[in-house]
């Protein structure tokens, strides 16, 4: 296991080698979430992209920026570090090909890697479950057609959508506000729906989960949340971050 030494202590953290499309602009979001209760990042994070493709956020740019080769490819260029896992760190990219598509790319990601690999979709799946949710609303920054993908992924696993709300953009997500990315799961909730789940990486929630989660009174599960999340889970580590649903639930056995 690859290990680096907490700043300023002799703790040391898991590294984790990350893949993100292209286009992400939200790695310090990341990074905040692994924070423990002293603000010190429990994870150390080592970024890679997948290779720049012109195009909108649409359902050929997830399949283009998704194929299990290239994120092997990309988890080969930060293999040399020798991480303790792995994360595609893609949610539209890792559910648009359905459940067996996910698990296509984490075994793609496995063979490239040699260590335990997580992909977005795949923890925020993981969180629902662990919550014990089986009916959802859900919120995002994408058009209707990769919203209805989104849905779909979750019907799979016998996880009933209620109500969506989504921003119908194209490009340039990270530069969403705050207050609108707050209005969007508002939007998007409905009395039906045990949980709200907001997707993509690129949108900005961690300044507005814990308000979402206390003015809903239930659990507001974002992209970046579940994915350090289960990553922290994976080691033993607790959650600290905005959302307490998750931070309730009981880290695994610490993996050695």
């Amino acid at each position: 296991m690859a290990l680096t030494p907490f700043p300023g202590s002799d703790r040391m953290a898991p590294a984790i080698g990350v893949v993100v499309p292209y286009d992400m602009a939200l790695d310090r979001e990341l990074r905040t979430f692994t924070q423990d209760a002293d603000g010190v990042e429990q994870l150390d994070l080592l970024f890679t992209r997948t290779r720049h493709e012109p195009l909108a956020v649409t359902v050929k740019q997830a399949r283009a920026i998704s194929r299990p080769k290239a994120i092997a490819d990309c988890v080969r260029s930060v293999s040399a570090v020798t991480p303790s896992a792995y994360l595609y760190a893609c949610t539209s990219g890792s559910f648009v090909r359905g459940i067996s598509g996910e698990h296509d790319l984490v075994r793609a990601m496995t063979d490239a890697g040699e260590a335990p690999c997580f992909t977005t979709s795949g923890a925020l799946l993981a969180a629902v479950q662990a919550l014990g949710v089986r009916t959802l609303a859900t919120a995002t920054p994408y058009d209707d057609a990769i919203t209805a993908q989104f849905a779909a992924f979750f019907a799979e696993s016998g996880i009933h959508l209620m109500s969506n709300s989504n921003l119908g953009l194209s490009g340039r997500i990270w530069e969403v506000p705050s207050q609108r990315t707050y209005d969007l799961v508002r939007e998007a909730d409905s009395d039906q729906a045990e949980a709200v789940v907001v997707s993509c990486t690129n949108l900005p929630t961690y300044d507005v989960l814990a308000q979402l989660e206390q003015d809903l009174g239930k659990p507001v599960i974002s992209a970046n949340q579940a994915t350090v999340w289960a990553v922290l889970q994976h080691f033993g580590l607790p959650y600290h971050g905005p959302g307490r649903a998750l931070a309730r639930q009981e880290p695994s056995a610490a993996v050695v």
